[in-house]
């Protein structure tokens, strides 16, 4: 008799282990609204599939759209609204996704949320594949310089420029010690990469991008290997950094 009690005492504590961990499982599903469209497209690549998946271009980051609905997360950036993220804060749960200086720092932001989140595992299998297919890149021999809009350039201290070079690319910068550089036209032509990444130019003209029609930058372009990084990508250069290095090393 007490044989029995004791098995029955067993299996009720294994089916209690069992109800919790299926309940528990349950409850990690939640949903997540976007307030950055640079996670957007990001997100989905590693968010579970039960969990709930509210885009930045369903609610706009308008408040009363956000909390419609419902969110029991919501994801914000480094330079989301603060107003609009602490008032969502007085109401939900907000999780910071940094922007990075550099290719390490991204690689910290991604555990730190992964931490956040309870999606410890999800995350570390989407940075291991991208890292799988970044390692399986063609080499690039060739020396790059990054230019943009306005006749500004990446500079050494830059996230571009320090992700570019930890994928082993050679990267020609102005000045080593800030983020940003402005280069006039004589400067620029000074430089000597033999490939010329243009980030974030429009294929139309603007006052903008009309240093891309001087007489003078037109023959040094023609000697190089030019490259665009279309908007989409080059704003959102740490989630789409798959996208960006793959324009930038392949023929």
């Amino acid at each position: 008799m007490h044989s029995k009690l004791g098995q029955l005492k067993v299996l009720g504590c294994i089916s209690l282990l069992l109800i919790g961990l299926t309940t528990g499982t349950t409850a990690a599903a939640q949903r997540l609204v976007s307030l950055n469209p640079c996670f957007d497209d990001w997100v989905p690549q590693w968010l579970p599939a039960n969990w709930e998946f509210i885009p930045s271009t369903a609610h706009g980051n308008r408040l009363e759209r956000v909390l419609r609905a419902s969110p029991d997360v919501v994801l914000y950036g480094t330079y989301t609204n603060p107003r609009l993220v602490a008032q969502l804060t007085a109401t939900t749960r907000a999780v910071l996704v940094e922007e990075p200086n550099t290719w390490m720092q991204w690689q910290q932001t991604l555990q730190q949320v992964g931490v956040a989140l309870n999606l410890e595992q999800p995350l570390q299998s989407w940075q291991q594949q991208q890292q799988e297919q970044l390692a399986q890149l063609p080499s690039l021999i060739e020396s790059v310089l990054v230019i943009m809009p306005n006749q500004y350039s990446w500079g050494g201290e830059s996230f571009i420029v320090d992700m570019l070079r930890t994928n082993q690319i050679t990267v020609v910068v102005a000045d080593e010690s800030n983020q940003l550089v402005q280069l006039n036209l004589e400067q620029l032509l000074q430089l000597k990469p033999e490939r010329v990444v243009l980030d974030g130019f429009s294929n139309d003209y603007a006052r903008a991008n009309e240093w891309l029609w001087h007489g003078a930058l037109s023959p040094w372009l023609a000697k190089r290997k030019v490259v665009q990084i279309p908007s989409t990508v080059s704003g959102c250069p740490a989630q789409r950094a798959l996208e960006y290095i793959t324009l930038v090393v392949m023929p």
